[in-house]
């Protein structure tokens, strides 16, 4: 091996054994992508060098969820008052006596009742046509451009955000059973936690022989590196196992999102989290796979919330890309542009961002009117508490979020 191997990239892989050892193999987020990674000019400059940050006015505890597949923005938050998107939905149009209605022409879907009622209490952000320049519908390049926020996907902008906050293990954690781009930065990484219970496999004589093997601290760079990584392990091990201990092996976003509101309650100094669910690629037969997903999304999220009420807890969801705008011949939508990010719990409700035109499209494609990087900074400077500029590169005006 190397000797300049780094420390972001032994975490990577030590993180991703710690949970595959736990529970079994990794799997691919949402299953496997159905286009093959493409290379794209990004638009978004390289992220800068970490340094001290600046310190404003957040103070809460953020939680990320991805939603992976390609989310149809349009039939999540949908534009009902507009007469075009009846027009251009065609069968895949939702009836205006089915949605749940919102302000300024717009509604969530059927499927959304919980959302709507966080909408009724001031608990509800959405922000409009979010998106990068240069999109070119690919999961695997979009993904990447919206963990990353920077044009080299060598780190996520929550994982810089860890570079900064130094060096406690469980900074930010991932409920899943594989480490994202999202959360690893340069020097740290987010540390994940596989869904049910959390225990190190082997007897305690195994137990020790790995302690030991952590302790010491006159070792050559590459050892110090092995070591140090098995005691974060260690340190989470100890932290979190205790506090989910009983939990079921149960693989869902409830209970992702459960085991993230256990951690929460345990006031771990954990400032992040993030969770995922899957299965957003809808080509063919949408209308009955999207009410699904959003069932579960809504029933999840309100479960969560319920649990963490009281506490300065931001839910931020998000998706690679919209669908497009006009359905496909099997009842579905292909890859699109333009997509809307959802934000719960404790936000400044109500619309964000310009909504793009449904007569205005680009390639049969709405049209992205919200840089990404304008979320994420109103997430680090309003919940966080950095400067956007500490994690982004020449990042626009943040959004002014919670």
């Amino acid at each position: 091996m190397h000797p300049d191997l780094s420390r972001r990239r032994f975490l990577q892989g030590s993180a991703a054994v710690g949970a595959t050892t736990a529970l079994g193999a990794c799997t691919p987020p949402g299953g496997a992508a159905s286009d093959s990674p493409t290379s794209g000019s990004a638009s978004i400059g390289s992220a800068p060098a970490a340094t001290a940050p600046a310190t404003t006015a957040g103070g809460g505890t953020l939680v990320i969820v991805t939603l992976y597949g390609g989310n149809d923005a349009l039939n999540t938050v949908v534009p009902i008052d507009d007469g075009a998107y009846a027009r251009q939905r065609g069968a895949l149009a939702l009836a205006p006596d089915s949605v749940h209605p919102l302000s300024e022409g717009f509604a969530l879907h059927p499927s959304l009742g919980r959302t709507a009622g966080l909408w009724e209490e001031g608990r509800l952000a959405i922000v409009h046509g979010v998106g990068f320049e240069g999109l070119d519908r690919s999961h695997f390049h979009c993904m990447d451009e919206w963990q990353a926020a920077d044009a080299e996907h060598t780190s996520g902008w929550l994982g810089r955000w860890l570079d900064l906050r130094g060096d406690d293990p469980l900074g930010a954690v991932v409920v899943g059973r594989q480490l994202p781009l999202l959360a690893r930065g340069s020097q740290r990484a987010a540390a994940v936690v596989p869904p049910g219970p959390f225990t190190l496999p082997g007897d305690e004589a195994l137990r020790r022989g790995f302690t030991s093997l952590t302790a010491g601290s006159d070792r050559p760079p590459l050892q110090a590196l092995v070591a140090r990584s098995g005691a974060d392990l260690l340190r989470v091990a100890d932290r979190v196992g205790p506090l989910v201990e009983g939990s079921a092996d149960d693989d869902t976003l409830a209970a992702r999102l459960s085991t993230v509101a256990s951690l929460i309650d345990a006031d771990l100094p954990t400032r992040a989290y993030a969770v995922d669910l899957g299965g957003f690629d809808t080509h063919a037969s949408q209308l009955g796979t999207h009410e699904a997903l959003l069932a579960e999304l809504d029933a999840a999220l309100g479960d969560f919330l319920e649990r963490v009420v009281g506490r300065t807890v931001t839910v931020v969801v998000y998706s690679e890309f919209g669908r497009r705008v006009v359905p496909n011949a099997s009842n579905g939508t292909d890859h699109g542009a333009a997509g809307t990010v959802l934000l719960a719990g404790h936000v400044r409700r109500g619309h964000h961002g310009d909504p793009p035109s449904l007569d205005r499209l680009a390639d049969g494609d709405l049209v992205a009117t919200t840089d990404l990087r304008s979320v994420y900074g109103g997430l680090l400077e309003g919940v966080l508490g950095v400067a956007a500029a500490d994690v982004l590169n020449d990042p626009p005006e943040p959004l002014q979020l919670v």
